[in-house]
């Protein structure tokens, strides 16, 4: 099992509403596709070592390389996360979801009550029932990466 020290998850989660149209939606995915790349421009930016793989529309932005080993598509993972609602070039407090990484929660006043959720959390990619977004952006990522997966609602 490769175990990852950081791995900071940011997914675009869409709330779908059952009278939304067709349009609208396609409209909502095209903006968060444009916050997407306004955020990997921003990350790119301001890591100028970071890696960029792109995998069916999913982004992984590694701004911290790993010696690790690579972890396959079938393969298990623990790791640290924080998500985020992408609505800008930022991520930060305001759009933060969830998140068991005790350190960026305290940084961020994250407050939680359950004592054992900042536990590693391990995922087997073949077993468990995982976005598709992560399940496209994490075979690749070596143990020891810090990186930023980033998708879309669709």
């Amino acid at each position: 099992m490769s175990r990852f020290s950081l791995l900071l998850l940011s997914a675009v989660a869409a709330v779908l509403v059952a009278s939304c149209g067709k349009k609208q939606l396609e409209s909502m995915y095209d903006k968060q596709e444009s916050n997407i790349e306004s955020l990997i421009e921003s990350l790119t930016k301001s890591n100028p070592d970071a890696t960029v793989d792109r995998n069916d529309g999913v982004v992984r932005i590694t701004v911290a390389q790993g010696d690790g080993p690579a972890l396959g598509e079938n393969g298990a993972v623990a790791l640290y996360y924080a998500g985020f609602f992408i609505s800008g070039k930022t991520l930060g407090a305001s759009n933060l979801f969830a998140t068991n990484y005790e350190a960026y929660a305290n940084s961020v006043q994250w407050a939680v009550s359950d004592s054992t959720a900042f536990d590693i959390k391990t995922l087997r990619l073949d077993e468990d029932e995982i976005v598709g977004g992560l399940k496209k952006g994490l075979p690749g990522v070596k143990g020891g990466d810090e990186c930023y997966i980033l998708f879309n609602g669709k």
